[in-house]
């Protein structure tokens, strides 16, 4: 059975779905960002940010919105339809209402504190995953001792310290979790080599090995 459908607003062009379909291939829909109630272009709603949708009795009610944030940010936005069995009203989509309309005009301003939190996390989000995907690519030993000692001299001249382990364990804990999910929710983009669905990819290996040490 489908899931229910519902109707939101996508930004055609946007640019890092773009380049990461460029770099990376597969289906579109993979890199799709939809409009959130922060204004913000993101791939999934959270409790914190679920993604605008509408009835798709309300087609009408869409294309008017798309039309207002079309206008208000000087690039083309269009309606689509989307399903998630995982979706839940209230905590990954709201159903828009008038008290969102602020919402199509532009985001809402970060903290400047909050900004450089964001961004911090999401560099190490990155660098962490990049430090994994190499060490689970080593062919022997030899190749992993070599990678683990390059990521240990580039971790600690970045963050001050780190190792491929270390690494590991922060993608399958709770800052790994909040780092991926303020990407999702479009709260800051990634500004490196991996896509989107890379990092999702490389931070569930780094929790089923995390499973797996704890078990063993």
């Amino acid at each position: 059975m489908l899931p229910k459908q519902y109707l939101l607003l996508s930004l055609a062009e946007h640019g890092s779905a773009l380049l990461e379909h460029r770099d990376h291939g597969g289906p579109a829909a993979l890199y799709i960002r939809s409009l959130n109630i922060d204004g913000r272009w993101a791939v999934h709603g959270s409790l914190h940010a679920p993604l605008l949708v509408w009835d798709m009795s309300q087609a009408s009610s869409a294309q008017a919105a798309a039309q207002t944030a079309s206008k208000a940010r000087g690039r083309a936005v269009q309606v689509m339809t989307r399903g998630d069995s995982s979706w839940e009203e209230g905590r990954h989509i709201r159903v828009f209402s008038t008290s969102n309309g602020a919402a199509l005009l532009g985001h809402i301003a970060q903290g400047e504190a909050k900004a450089r939190r964001l961004r911090l996390e999401t560099e190490k989000l990155e660098a962490y995953c990049t430090v994994v995907r190499a060490a689970t690519a080593a062919e022997d030993h030899a190749a992993f001792a070599a990678i683990s000692r390059a990521a240990a001299t580039a971790l600690h001249a970045k963050f001050g310290g780190g190792s491929v382990s270390a690494s590991s364990s922060w993608l399958a804990g709770k800052k790994g979790r909040a780092a991926l999910d303020s990407v999702l929710a479009g709260e800051v983009e990634l500004r490196g080599p991996l896509s989107i669905q890379q990092v999702v990819v490389t931070v569930e290996h780094a929790k089923e090995a995390e499973r797996h040490r704890a078990s063993s």
